[in-house]
């Protein structure tokens, strides 16, 4: 008896729910993605501020030897 059952059709509201889920994927990544841009700016300026902290040691340390 249960081999005589006729599956449901696709309906509008299964592409809804397809939509839904890609639009849901979609801003994941987004998220994902701003996130990774803003670790790397932040390496970037951390980066910049240690740069910069050594040339002026090194700055210090020529004007000493004058």
């Amino acid at each position: 008896m249960e081999q005589d059952k006729v599956r449901r059709p696709v309906r509008l509201a299964d592409f809804l729910v397809i939509g839904a889920g890609f639009l849901h994927n979609l801003t994941t990544a987004l998220d994902v993605m701003t996130e990774e841009i803003m670790q790397l700016a932040i390496y970037n300026a951390n980066r910049e501020t240690e740069l910069n902290n050594v040339w002026n040691q090194f700055s210090s340390d020529l004007e000493k030897l004058s």
